[in-house]
């Protein structure tokens, strides 16, 4: 499958004033990485429960049209994950935003994507990076995560309670810098997760067949 186009600046505005209209609780960034989360697990059916699971929480006037938009979004992050262009981009403020709502809309869209995958793949066992020094084995069970994508879940857990201080204020350029780079890593390591958890959804999708 290729790749859709990127979701736009008009893109994001849009589905931003839906979620607000509607009266959700979720912002922006944290529905597209839960949206992310879930499609790694399980794929778009587990992305469209997750969804749906969600809206099923809140009564609001504009509610349907805001859950037509989120479906309409797990589509089009399907088609950037599962595209051979490596076109995945994480849904969030651009570079204009002011410095704290681009880092609080990193920390959401990094524990929505916690909440995505694990609410889609509840046996999966991660427990923090397994690595040797740490006195972690091996990942061994099925439902164990990889001990890279062990790592990169902790890291997304830290990244979850990120915030803006007095010294990032004072430091724009440098601010700016590392907040680019954990965009960057946030980006390259969800398609990794996506690409470890290939026999995951192959199985989820037989088991739904």
């Amino acid at each position: 499958m290729t790749s859709g186009p990127p979701i736009t600046r008009q893109d994001y505005d849009a589905l931003r004033e839906s979620l607000s209209d509607s009266g959700a609780l979720l912002a922006l960034p944290e529905l597209h990485g839960g949206v992310s989360g879930a499609l790694c697990a399980g794929g778009p059916a587990a992305a469209e429960r997750w969804v749906d699971g969600f809206f099923a929480d809140h009564e609001a006037t504009h509610l349907p049209r805001a859950q037509d938009a989120a479906h309409e979004l797990v589509r089009a992050t399907w088609q950037t994950l599962a595209g051979d262009e490596l076109a995945f981009e994480p849904l969030l403020p651009d570079e204009d935003a002011a410095l704290e709502e681009q880092v609080q809309a990193l920390a959401l869209w990094c524990h929505g994507f916690l909440n995505g995958l694990g609410a889609s793949a509840p046996d999966l066992s991660v427990g923090g990076p397994k690595r040797a020094e740490d006195g972690y084995a091996p990942a061994a069970r099925a439902g164990d995560a990889s001990a890279e994508v062990a790592e990169i879940l902790a890291d997304f857990s830290e990244i979850s309670r990120a915030g803006v201080d007095d010294q990032d204020d004072e430091d724009r350029d440098t601010a700016d810098f590392a907040l680019a780079e954990l965009k960057e890593y946030a980006r390259v390591s969800t398609q990794i997760v996506f690409e470890d958890f290939a026999e995951r959804r192959a199985a989820a999708a037989r088991d739904v067949h």
